[in-house]
C-alpha cells in the first residue's frame, strides 16, 4: 500500500511541472479580470477536468499496447523537459497570452480562459496520459483524486498571487526554471520498473 502511495507525489509532481506557466498565466487572467473570478475560476476547473478525463483516455487506449513497451512513455515528459532545457538556454520563455486582450462579459471571460488554458494544456496530456498508462487501476484513481487536489490549490495560490504581486513576480521569474527537471523526474520514474507499474518487480 505504501509503495502505491509513491504515485502521489509524483502525480502531483507532474502537475506542477505541466502547469507552472497555467498558473502564470491563471494569475495573469484573474488580475486582468478581477469583476469576474468565478468566470476565470471556472474555465480554469473546466479546463483540467477536460485535460484530466482526455489524458485518462490517452492512457486507456495506451494500455491496449504491448505491456513491455508501456514504461517506454517515460521518454515523453523526459522529452519535453528536454526541450524546455533548451527553450530556457535559448532564451524563449515567454508566457503564452492567447486571449489576454479579449474583453466582454462573463462568457467571454470564461471562454477565454478555457481556451487559453486547454491550448496551453499539451504537456499535461500527454504527461498524464503516459502516467494513466504505467499504473494500476487503484494508481489511476490516486492520480485523479491527486490532479482535482493540485488543481484547486493552484487556483487558491492565484487567487493569493493576484493579491501579492511578489508571488506573481516569483511565479513568472522562476517557476519556468523548475519545469524541466520536475518532468525529466516524472518521466524517469515512469521509465522504471516500480510497484505501480502494469509490470510487476
Amino acid at each position: 500500500m505504501n509503495s502505491m502511495l509513491t504515485i502521489i507525489p509524483v502525480a502531483a509532481a507532474a502537475y506542477i511541472a505541466t502547469n507552472l506557466d497555467n498558473l502564470a498565466l491563471l494569475v495573469t487572467l484573474l488580475a486582468r479580470h478581477r469583476n469576474q473570478t468565478w468566470f476565470v475560476a471556472a474555465g480554469y476547473l473546466l479546463c483540467m477536468l477536460i485535460l484530466g478525463f482526455a489524458g485518462f483516455w490517452i492512457g486507456a487506449a495506451t494500455g491496449a499496447a504491448p505491456v513491455e513497451y508501456l514504461g517506454l512513455l517515460g521518454l515523453v515528459p523526459v522529452s519535453i523537459g528536454a526541450i524546455e532545457l533548451v527553450r530556457l538556454r535559448w532564451g524563449k520563455t515567454d508566457v503564452p497570452t492567447g486571449a489576454m486582450a479579449l474583453v466582454g462579459g462573463g462568457r467571454a471571460v470564461f471562454m477565454a480562459t478555457l481556451i487559453s488554458q486547454v491550448g496551453n494544456g499539451a504537456d499535461t496530456l500527454v504527461t498524464f496520459g503516459a502516467l494513466f498508462a504505467d499504473s494500476m487501476p487503484g494508481g489511476d484513481v490516486l492520480i485523479v483524486l491527486t490532479l482535482a487536489v493540485m488543481a484547486v490549490m493552484f487556483l487558491f495560490i492565484a487567487l493569493y498571487g493576484v493579491r501579492h504581486p511578489g508571488l506573481q513576480d516569483w511565479i513568472n521569474r522562476y517557476a519556468q526554471h523548475l519545469t524541466p527537471y520536475m518532468l525529466i523526474v516524472v518521466g524517469v520514474y515512469i521509465l522504471a520498473n516500480t510497484a505501480t507499474d502494469l509490470l510487476p518487480n
